[in-house]
């Protein structure tokens, strides 16, 4: 699913998508003329593997999340707001991929370590 950039106004903006069983449901905000916010929360079970066993089992995902989406190069030091580089995703195409920002998380969470107790 994609959302283009122009049609996200300071109203907040819901939206709900679901892949491998966890649904990332949320809205979008405009913050200024290039940077948008993603609220949102990540819900779901999601099959990892135990790092000490080896063997596959579903984890209970529940995380919110903020995040921010820049459409271009986010350009730190020339900004007055106060972001983490790592809590900004940029997007060059005029549209925010939100397929992309669910499949990053999830892959995210799929190298963090696991344990099955």
């Amino acid at each position: 699913m994609q959302i283009e950039m122009r049609k996200i106004t300071q109203t907040p903006k819901p939206f709900t998508l679901e892949s491998e069983g966890v649904t990332l449901s949320g809205e979008l905000t405009r913050k200024t003329s290039k940077l948008f916010c993603m609220r949102a929360s990540l819900k779901g079970a999601l099959e990892v593997v135990c790092d000490l066993s080896g063997e596959q089992f579903f984890q209970a995902i529940d995380t919110d999340l903020v995040l921010y989406i820049s459409d271009g190069l986010w350009d730190m030091q020339s900004q007055n707001l106060k972001l983490d580089d790592f809590d900004v995703i940029e997007f060059f195409d005029g549209f925010i991929d939100m397929d992309f920002i669910l499949h990053s998380e999830i892959e995210s969470i799929k190298m963090d370590y696991h344990t099955k107790e």
